[in-house]
C-alpha cells in the first residue's frame, strides 16, 4: 500500500508540472482542438490532458517501481500508443492505421508479457467457459475494444476521466485485498492520481484557469491501461475478480461503445463513423447542461461499478451477474432505439422544473 500511495503522489505531482510544459509545446506544433460542426466548443483547446498523465505515471513509476515482469513492456507499448494518438490529435490519421497500430501492440503486449485471459468463469452457469489457445486473440479483441470505448466516450468535459477513476478506483480497491498484486495496484492508483491535474484543468478547477482536452492518446491510454490491468485481475493464482465483473467495472463505456456500433451497423454505416448519438449527446439533446450530463452518467457508472463490486465480495453466481448485465444492455439497446420517444417525455419534466 505504501509503493500505491508514493507512486500515486509522485504521478499527481509530475503530471501537474507537464501540464505547464506541455502547453506551450501544443500550441507550437499544433496540438489543438479547434470547432467544427461536431465539436462546440469556444477557441482552439491543448490537447495534453492524457499526455501529462502518461507522464506523470511514467516518471513516477521509474523511480518507484522496479520495471518488472510485464509492467515495463506495459509502458513502452503504451507509449507508443500515445505518441501515435498524438499525432492523430494533431493531423487525423486513417481509422484503420489506428487500428491496425491497437492490434500490433496488444499482441506486443499479450505475447510480450506472457499474460492474457484464461477464461471467462462460469457465465452461463454450465460449468468454467475455458479459452486455451483461443486465450491471447481474445486478449487483442479486449484490448481493441476497451481502448476504443473510453475514446469513444470522450465527448463532453471530464466525462472519460471521471469513468476512468471509477473504474481504476474499483480496480484498486479489489488490488488492495491480494498482497501479491503491489504493482497493479501501484499502477491503478497512479494513474488515477496522474489525471486528477487534467480533470482539474478540463473542468476550470482552480487554480486552473485555461482548459485542456485529454486528446485520442490520453483516452486511448486510459482504455489500454484499464483493459491490461482487467486482464491481470483475472489472472489464475492472484486472481482479484471474476472475468464477469469486468462487465461491470466499465460498463458505461463498454454499452455506448457496443450499442452506437450496432446501431451505426444496422444503419449500413461504418461502425467507426463518428456521430453525435452517444449517451452523453442524448442527456443534452434532453436539456441538461454538460456538467448535469457529466454528473448523472458518472452515478450511473458508480453504481453498475458497485453492483459488480458487491457481486464479487459477495461471491453472487457468475452466471446471475452476467444475465443481469446483458438485460441492462438490452434495455440500455432498446432504451436507444427509441430515444426520441424518451427524449419528449424527459423534456417535459425538464421543462416543468
Amino acid at each position: 500500500m505504501e509503493a500505491a500511495s508514493s507512486v500515486g503522489l509522485m504521478a499527481g505531482f509530475f503530471s501537474y508540472l507537464s501540464l505547464f510544459f506541455l502547453r506551450p509545446i501544443a500550441c507550437r506544433v499544433h496540438l489543438l482542438d479547434t470547432p467544427d460542426h461536431r465539436k462546440l466548443h469556444k477557441g482552439s483547446v491543448p490537447l495534453i490532458g492524457g499526455l501529462s498523465a502518461f507522464v506523470g505515471v511514467s516518471v513516477a513509476w521509474i523511480i518507484g517501481m522496479p520495471l518488472i515482469s510485464g509492467h515495463g513492456l506495459f509502458l513502452i507499448c503504451a507509449a507508443l500508443l500515445v505518441i501515435v494518438g498524438a499525432v492523430d490529435d494533431a493531423r487525423d490519421l486513417p481509422a484503420k492505421f489506428r487500428l491496425g497500430v491497437q492490434v500490433l501492440l496488444g499482441a506486443v503486449l499479450t505475447f510480450g508479457s506472457g499474460t492474457s485471459l484464461v477464461t471467462f468463469g462460469n457465465l452461463l452457469g454450465f460449468g468454467p467457459i475455458e479459452l486455451g489457445i483461443l486465450g491471447p486473440l481474445v486478449t487483442i479483441a479486449a484490448v481493441i475494444g476497451a481502448t476504443n470505448a473510453f475514446n469513444m466516450v470522450d465527448g463532453i468535459d471530464g466525462l472519460a476521466g471521471s469513468l476512468s477513476l471509477v473504474a481504476l478506483g474499483s480496480l484498486a480497491l479489489l488490488f488492495s485485498t491480494s498482497s501479491g498484486l503491489v504493482a497493479e495496484l501501484a499502477l491503478a492508483v497512479g494513474i488515477s492520481c496522474a489525471l486528477v491535474p487534467y480533470l482539474m484543468a478540463n473542468l476550470r478547477i482552480p487554480p486552473f484557469r485555461n482548459r485542456i482536452f485529454m486528446g485520442d492518446a490520453g483516452s486511448m491510454f486510459i482504455g489500454f491501461a484499464v483493459v491490461w490491468l482487467l486482464v491481470n485481475a483475472t489472472q489464475p493464482g492472484e486472481m482479484a475478480m471474476r472475468p464477469v465483473t469486468a462487465l461491470w467495472i466499465i460498463a458505461i463505456p463498454l454499452m455506448d461503445m457496443v450499442a452506437i456500433m450496432v446501431r451505426r451497423a444496422r444503419k449500413g454505416q461504418s461502425v467507426m463513423k463518428p456521430d453525435r448519438d452517444h449517451l452523453h449527446h442524448i442527456f443534452m439533446r434532453a436539456g441538461f447542461s454538460d456538467r448535469e450530463a457529466l454528473l448523472m452518467i458518472t452515478i450511473v457508472a458508480m453504481l453498475f461499478a458497485s453492483v459488480g463490486l458487491l457481486g464479487e465480495f459477495f461471491h453472487l453466481p457468475e452466471w446471475l451477474m452476467f444475465a443481469a448485465f446483458v438485460g441492462l444492455f438490452a434495455l440500455y439497446d432498446w432504451s436507444l432505439s427509441h430515444v426520441w420517444r424518451l427524449l419528449v417525455v424527459v423534456r417535459k419534466k425538464v421543462g416543468h422544473q
